[in-house]
Formats: C-alpha cells, sequence, structure tokens
C-alpha cells in the first residue's frame, strides 16, 4: 500500500491530536537530543499506521511489536557497528511501494531474497550477532532493562538530590533511560566539570550543541561502575563548589 505523508499530530495540551485519514503516525521512541522517552505508546485511530524509529533504545527493554506496523532502528547505540539497520515490518504491507521508493527500500525485495539483496555489512552483521548472543545470556531483554533502570536511577536520584546543583530538564514520566541530560548554574561550570570528568577518563559528555549543557549516554554497553564513577565526581565537585 502507498504511505503518501499527511501531517498526523499537533501538541496540545501534552496530548495527541490526530489528523482524520493520516495512513500513519511516525514515533521516535527515544529523542537523543533532549534525553525523552517514550513509556506507552501512543494508539493511533483505525487505519493509521504506527511506525518507529527506535534506533537509539533498541534491545533496551522488551517491545510489544504487535502494536506497530514498522519499526527500524540503526544498530549503533545498544548493537552494533554502524552500518547495519534493523526492519521489523508487517507481512501484510509488504510491496506495492511507490513509484518513487527506491529499490533499497522496498522491503519486500529484502524479504524475498533474506536480506542478501546486496552484498551485506558482514562484519557488522557478524558483531551485532554477538552482542544478541550476550544479550540472551545474560537475562534478555528483561534482563537489560532491569540493569538500564537501576543504572539511570542512580544517575536521576543524583542530580534530583542536588539541592538544585544539578538540574534536569525534564518531567520525570518521560525521562530517557538512555540519555540523561542535566544542566548546572552556569557554561563556566559546566566547562570546568567537563575538564574534571575528562581527566578521570568520562569523556563525550558535553551536551548537544543546539541545547548546551551535559549529557550522559548510558547505552546498554555502559556498565553500572561506569555510572557509578559519574556519579561519584558529581558529588565531590558539588561539595567542592558549595563548601
Amino acid at each position: 500500500m502507498a504511505l503518501n505523508f499527511i501531517p498526523l499530530i499537533n501538541r496540545v495540551s501534552g496530548d495527541l491530536e490526530f489528523t482524520p485519514g493520516a495512513k500513519y503516525l511516525h514515533i521516535c521512541s527515544n529523542e537523543t537530543i533532549h534525553g525523552v522517552e517514550y513509556k506507552d505508546y501512543p494508539t493511533p485511530p483505525e487505519g493509521t499506521l504506527l511506525i518507529a524509529d527506535m534506533s537509539s533504545n533498541f534491545c533496551s527493554k522488551p517491545v510489544d511489536v504487535s502494536k506497530f506496523a514498522l519499526i527500524y532502528a540503526g544498530a549503533q547505540k545498544n548493537v552494533g557497528p554502524s552500518g547495519v539497520t534493523i526492519v521489523i515490518v508487517r507481512k501484510d504491507l509488504l510491496g506495492s511501494p511507490q513509484s518513487i521508493t527506491p529499490v533499497m527500500l522496498d522491503y519486500k525485495i529484502h524479504a524475498d531474497n533474506s536480506s542478501l539483496f546486496n552484498t551485506p555489512p558482514c562484519f557488522g552483521i557478524y558483531m551485532c550477532g554477538l552482542v544478541f548472543a550476550d544479550l540472551l545470556a545474560n537475562g534478555g531483554l528483561e534482563g537489560v532493562e532491569k540493569r538500564n533502570i537501576e543504572k539511570a536511577k542512580l544517575l536521576y536520584d543524583a542530580i534530583d538530590g542536588s539541592e538544585g546543583f544539578y538540574k534536569c530538564p525534564l518531567e520525570k514520566s518521560v525521562r530517557s533511560l538512555m540519555n540523561v541530560p542535566f544542566t548546572m548554574g552556569s557554561p563556566e561550570l559546566e566547562g570546568e566539570f567537563l575538564k574534571a570528568a575528562a581527566e578521570q577518563g568520562m569523556v563525550q559528555l558535553k551536551g548537544h550543541r543546539s541545547v548546551g549543557g551535559i549529557r550522559a549516554s548510558i547505552y546498554n554497553a555502559m556498565p553500572r561502575g561506569g555510572v557509578e564513577k559519574l556519579v561519584a565526581l558529581m558529588k565531590s565537585f558539588q561539595a567542592k563548589h558549595t563548601s
């Protein structure tokens, strides 16, 4: 079926207002810049397909895929090297692409060829297989979700318990388990914190250039010990600047 684009939703007081007759609703399940994550996925009206970009939280928790018409995800956050894209699509949606659809985005061709229509990125797929095996050996999606919740709680508790020294600008109901942003009193103070973190081997903590601040990405591969190290720095840094 042809999925012609129709603007679907407007943000009205935090609710989703659906455009009548829309073919699909597209969501990003986890937004990495601001650290916003869907906890409960929206249910579009009958006849409207739910499509999700899950690149940044794919395999971080169980997902009821039956709610979605199509899920796609770049592997580079939680699964493997960049260059691999994973697609989960309902069989009844395969075929009948629009005339402008590139061949590489016609998923029926890939399905008919067992995902071997083109030369696959063999090393990347092999690495994904190793990650999946490790995931299954360590409690599967339920196990990794439990670990991710514990890691995120450590960090958010440190922020919320800092009496305003660190601030997370997000409602608790939408805080991401993967990307934890926070701010401090001034850009200068944040710069000093980033320098102190780098001296302890903690890098890439600077917030996205469009929003600034600090951002800790704690994907599946980040061990609990890494979060504990960051929290310890946060507490010692606060003590130094409030004593």
